[in-house]
């Protein structure tokens, strides 16, 4: 795909065909070679077909044609999607935009307009891997972009998703600016944050992927990933 990313097509047992954008699998090869990873790795689906999942994952790992893998799977839960969503814009910033690629293109063939913003090392991302009916804008280093607040107006909802070192400052950035500009009208899912810990149980159970939050105890691995700025404790 490019120098950096490889899809690689993996046939599953049916019931994983019911995954959800924003769920993940758990992944480790069946019969480890020397330098594999010691935790599983968490792969982004970002296409389905029947009984075969597409995912995107970094060109480094090496995988053959017919190596089995031991798969913990669905990890997380499905993205929340406001009802009568009509515009939806993603922002991502300092990573790939794979674990948006899924829901941008299943609510797209259902006749959602789908704004993308990238921004630091998003704007490296293949573009030929996006639909061409994504609307693409690049945001500068001061993480502007053009139009940006009416591109914030116009949405129905927004999703973030940033690299992890900058992640908590990115979303409440985010977040503050929604908030001023919509000061009576922020409701649950307007705006969520995609969360992304390096995962160690994938279950919920050592909570090592708890994200800061107002009230509740949040996992990204159970809760997560999209998770309701609103709920966030910055």
């Amino acid at each position: 795909m490019s120098d950096h990313l490889q899809h690689l097509d993996l046939a599953v047992d049916r019931v994983l065909m019911q995954i959800k954008p924003g769920q993940s699998l758990f992944v480790t090869p069946q019969e480890p070679a020397a330098g594999s990873p010691y935790l599983r790795e968490q792969w982004i689906p970002v296409e389905l077909f029947p009984g075969r999942i597409t995912v995107e994952i970094p060109a480094r790992r090496v995988y053959a044609p017919g190596q089995i893998l031991s798969v913990m799977a669905p990890v997380g839960s499905p993205i929340p999607i406001r009802s009568g969503i009509q515009r939806l814009l993603l922002i991502v910033e300092g990573v790939y935009p794979t674990p948006l690629m899924l829901l941008a293109r299943q609510l797209m063939s259902g006749g959602v307009a789908v704004t993308l913003v990238l921004g630091g090392q998003a704007t490296e991302y293949p573009l030929e891997l996006l639909s061409p009916e994504i609307e693409i804008l690049r945001s500068d280093t001061g993480w502007k972009w053009p139009e940006q607040m009416d591109t914030l107006n116009w949405a129905d909802q927004v999703l973030v998703l940033a690299a992890a070192n900058r992640q908590m400052e990115v979303y409440r950035h985010l977040y503050d600016v929604l908030r001023q500009l919509r000061p009576h009208d922020l409701p649950d899912h307007l705006v969520s944050g995609l969360f992304y810990p390096r995962l160690a149980c994938g279950a919920g159970a050592c909570q090592a992927c708890e994200v800061p939050s107002n009230k509740d105890t949040l996992l990204a691995c159970s809760d997560g990933p999209a998770i309701d700025l609103k709920k966030v404790q910055f």
